[in-house]
């Protein structure tokens, strides 16, 4: 059972659960959690998240208790500042429409934050509207990407074609998200180029709904994270690694020298930060690993454990808004029989302690241990497993992480907890710049010496497989280049190959800062030599390789992988399958399902051929 898309809207919450039917959209509040009803999509689109007004707590429908027992369900509220943004699940790109009407736009990389008080276009009333990213009205689905991202404003009741554009000024534009913030007409922009990321308030004047930006401090590195919450700002740096810091600064004040630094408990790191009316939540990684939840009031500098804490715990959805009045997570547990369990909980402002809006049945986790190998350059590389039997699968993820792959990752879990698959994950230093790694090859050979190290520890009749996700497919691919003979088989998905050319594929110009400018040819030639499509092919066979795309994949071009098919016909066994789906995956779409099915036959097939008696576990 999966939750996804979680989002607080003043004292309610709202989150996707999947169902056999796909996903649907759930409301807890006061009276208890029931189901919203959508409007009818656009043909051939799926909704992919909401944006509604909240109503308040508001009456069970009918009056009735426990109305979701009962299969009541809630209508979208139509007059309201409703949006429901549609599209290709796992796509980059979809229409936004409105609850009752019939306008839309095309949003590619789609942001949204709902504003209640939005002057119109026309000279009219103020009224509820969004500022969203996106492109002009007249593009279609189909249209290949196009440099740039718009950020504009829309009044709802007008037409897109009366939407105001927002100049952001000379900073790139690429990579642009929106964030809401306590102020009823500011929107916090965020853009991300060249390794910095500005970020910007966006605020409507009143009466004449011009927009105005002020810039604020940029962030020279993607885990540094400014919130406003409470009324004031907060900013953490080095998020998720031990130096992780966060800073409360005074009230109005945006320089992040001003701030003060929050004192946690020992052993405990903020890993990311959601800001509500009257504090800030923090998701922190204490020993050992487990996860915990923090909140830091306004009145008090100091972080109270609010959810969290006991091994095992882990809270893979957390959200909250500095508009709203409530924070909600899910939380997954251990149970004292050994077993885990999920629970929607809600911590409302002002209250001590959360609430559990819904228990979920949750699947056990497999077993899992963690290896350490070296690597050429002496580097201590975890290797975790879960499961301890069947072929091996060694996974990297690239930048994503398992978030990318979040259908896989589960059925691969399935198989581990029945003894049918043991599941490797590296964590390499695979996305390095490449033209800042000695000899050129440093953070890219790590998964190919956690390939050798389970090799070894397995013996040779143990069928090893090798996965790479978009640029984990680098990492991947080259160590079954280098060394075929390890593998029986290897995996990519959504993959980047073409290092040398990535920057006239897709938005990959906008990655030159990351992996290195080919048009330099000291960095070219770093790049070709990490370049799976450029690298020798060795002189024997090559394992059998499945290469999956996506038609609407709009970070990792569906170029990369088809060149690196053709290159290799004729040296190995290769499928190469196409779908509709984006570069990140979702569990209710149906071809996300049949990819990951095929992924799933691939290695039990291929293991079957190659199956001897089995070795011993890791």
């Amino acid at each position: 059972m999966a939750v996804h898309g979680l989002l607080a809207v003043g004292a309610a919450g709202y989150w996707w659960q999947d169902a056999e039917s796909g996903a649907r959209l759930l409301r807890g509040d006061a009276s208890g959690v029931r189901e919203v009803a959508l409007p009818q999509p656009p043909d051939g689109l799926t909704a992919l998240a909401v944006h509604p007004a909240d109503t308040g707590p508001g009456a069970v429908p009918h009056g009735q208790p426990g109305a979701e027992a009962h299969g009541h369900t809630a209508t979208v509220p139509h007059g309201h500042a409703t949006a429901v943004l549609y599209g290709y699940p796992g796509g980059d790109y979809g229409y936004l429409t409105e609850a009752g009407a019939p306008d839309r736009v095309l949003a590619r990389r789609p942001a949204l934050v709902r504003l209640p008080r939005v002057p119109a276009a026309t000279g009219g009333p103020a009224g509820p509207g969004f500022v969203y990213t996106g492109f002009p009205p007249g593009a279609r689905l189909e249209d290949p990407p196009v440099d740039g991202i718009r950020v504009a404003v829309h009044r709802a009741g007008e037409r897109f074609a009366h939407d105001r554009p927002v100049p952001l000024g000379d900073a790139p534009d690429a990579l642009v998200t929106l964030e809401p913030t306590a102020d009823p007409d500011a929107v916090l922009v965020k853009s991300t180029a060249g390794g910095v990321t500005a970020h910007r308030l966006l605020r409507l004047a009143p009466g004449s709904g011009l927009p105005l930006v002020t810039e604020l401090p940029a962030a020279s590195s993607p885990r540094t994270r400014l919130v406003l919450g409470a009324h004031r700002w907060w900013r953490g740096e080095a998020l998720g690694t031990p130096r992780a810091v966060l800073y409360a600064l005074p009230p109005g004040e945006t320089d992040p020298s001003a701030g003060e630094p929050v004192a946690f408990p020992d052993g405990a790191a903020p890993a990311w930060f959601w800001g509500t009316r009257q504090g800030v939540v923090v998701r922190a990684v204490v020993a050992g690993g487990t996860e915990a939840l923090y909140r830091i009031d306004a009145d008090s500098p100091e972080p109270r454990l609010v959810a969290g804490g006991a091994p095992g715990d882990s809270f893979p959805e957390v959200t909250a808004a500095p508009d709203a009045d409530c924070a909600l997570w899910l939380r997954v547990g251990r149970r004292p029989d050994g077993g885990t369990a999920g629970h929607v909980e809600q911590l409302l402002d002002g209250t001590t302690a959360p609430r559990t809006l819904r228990a979920l049945p949750w699947p056990a986790s497999a077993p899992r241990t963690t290896r350490f190998c070296a690597a050429s350059d002496g580097h201590r590389l975890p290797v975790g497993l879960s499961g301890t039997a069947g072929p091996v699968l060694l996974l990297e993820h690239g930048g994503l992480t398992a978030l990318a792959n979040a259908p896989l990752e589960r059925a691969l879990e399935d198989l581990a907890r029945a003894g049918r698959l043991t599941v490797a994950r590296a964590v390499t230093r695979s996305l390095v710049p490449a033209h800042r790694v000695p000899s050129g090859g440093r953070g890219y050979d790590d998964l190919l010496h956690a390939a050798r190290h389970l090799r070894e520890r397995t013996g040779p009749d143990r069928p090893l497989f090798v996965l790479g996700h978009s640029m984990g497919a680098v990492g991947a691919a080259r160590a079954v280049l280098l060394e075929p003979g390890l593998f029986d088989g290897w995996i990519l998905r959504f993959p980047v190959t073409d290092l040398v050319g990535f920057p006239a594929l897709g938005i990959g110009r906008y990655w030159t800062s990351l992996l290195g400018d080919p048009s330099r040819p000291e960095q070219r030639a770093a790049l070709a030599a990490l370049s799976p499509l450029h690298l020798p092919l060795p002189a024997g066979p090559l394992p059998p390789v499945l290469i999956q795309t996506g038609t609407h994949d709009t970070r990792a071009d569906a170029r990369h992988g088809r060149r690196l098919a053709e290159r290799l016909r004729g040296r190995a066994a290769v499928t190469l399958s196409s779908y509709p789906v984006g570069h990140v995956e979702r569990f209710c779409q149906p071809a996300s399902s049949r990819a990951v099915a095929e992924v799933m036959a691939f290695v039990l097939d291929r293991a079957a051929v190659a199956r001897a008696p089995e070795g011993a576990s890791p």
